[in-house]
């Protein structure tokens, strides 16, 4: 090789090095200005929801191991508007319209929620393989047969699917199936391995059982029911919404006059329902119930005591991790407000009530 083939030679190399090493410097300018404008100004728009497909900047933290990608949480929050923006609710009087002022924060709400939600999935996760419990491929498609044959028709599901959250069927089962059976897992393990828990639930369950065998409610009541109602028979009296803890307020509701629910279970314990009557007196509904109850602690408490040893990082500028509530919180006091005002002056709201 001759000086002038070896000096183009070098010169081809160097040009190259210099190439490569410009690209670096581009990608690492890129990362950082972007991660800027994400976490130090909160700046949400288009460009940086694309680069964050691309770059995987984290919406939080689990333990610094787990990490719930920006780009995920973007995904979901646009599924969950574009359910909102695809609903008819003007039978009930209802518009749900994110464009305004107002509705920008009510989607930030759904926003933190998600992230609620979305911590909560993954601490469960983890919790659930450390106590051995792993699903597979087969155990998840068998539960979105299940489910599937559950609703209806496969062709009208997908559908609706895609219609409503931009999903097909894979994406269903990774954001809605497997999460739920790793909790359903998880409960059902705890409740096996508790032993007060084991035998609350084979006390109701022995009352379930005995209404099925067409026992008087009011003999079943007095056999296994606590509390204060159960001499009489779980006889509770008439009884509007807010006088119940939300469970048993949505089960009393939605039940027909004279049916029994299936087992409900409440922040303080295990309950059966019998919707006695119900009636509408100076415009509010009212029910009267009797019911058998069983006191037991539950998977949401079990998991709030699990939750506090994990540490959990929260970036974003919008939010941060309550130790105390175990929550994503809002930082801003404005969010904080309005949303405390929107819980309190619009109980029958579309965007809080799902």
């Amino acid at each position: 090789m001759d000086t002038k083939q070896f000096m183009a030679e070098n010169e081809k190399k160097v040009k190259v090095s210099v190439v490569v090493i410009a690209i670096i410097i581009i990608a690492v300018f890129l990362f950082l200005t972007t991660g800027l404008l994400i976490y130090i100004f909160g700046m949400d728009n288009n460009y940086t929801q694309k680069i964050s497909k691309v770059i995987p900047y984290p919406a939080a933290t689990i333990n610094y191991k787990k990490i719930i990608l920006l780009s995920e949480l973007k995904d979901d929050l646009k599924s969950i508007k574009m359910f909102y923006e695809n609903q008819d609710f003007s039978e009930i009087g209802m518009r749900v319209d994110f464009n305004t002022s107002d509705g920008q924060k009510r989607l930030k709400i759904k926003e933190r929620n998600l992230l609620n939600k979305k911590i909560e999935d993954a601490i469960i996760r983890d919790l659930a393989e450390k106590k051995g419990i792993k699903l597979n491929s087969d155990d998840i498609s068998q539960e979105v047969e299940r489910k599937i044959s559950e609703y209806g028709d496969r062709e009208e599901i997908t559908k609706n699917l895609m219609n409503l959250y931009g999903w097909d069927i894979e994406k269903f089962k990774l954001k809605i199936v497997k999460p739920d059976m790793y909790k359903e897992s998880l409960s059902k393990s705890i409740q096996e391995d508790d032993k007060e828990m084991m035998e609350s639930r084979k006390k109701i369950n022995m009352a379930a059982s005995a209404l099925k065998n067409k026992e008087d409610f009011d003999d079943v009541a007095k056999k296994y029911s606590e509390g204060d109602s159960a001499k009489e028979g779980g006889e509770l009296g008439w009884l509007t919404a807010d006088q119940l803890i939300p469970e048993v307020a949505i089960a009393a509701f939605i039940h027909d006059k004279g049916d029994v629910s299936d087992i409900i279970e409440s922040e303080i314990g295990l309950h059966i329902i019998n919707i006695e009557d119900k009636k509408t007196e100076d415009g509010i509904d009212k029910v009267k119930l009797r019911q058998i109850f069983v006191r037991s602690k539950n998977f949401g408490d079990w998991l709030l005591e699990q939750e506090k040893s994990y540490n959990i990082y929260i970036p974003l500028k919008d939010y941060y991790w309550d130790k105390n509530s175990q929550e994503v919180q809002f930082r801003s006091n404005d969010l904080r407000e309005f949303e405390s005002k929107l819980l309190e002056n619009s109980p029958d709201d579309i965007s809080i009530i799902f």
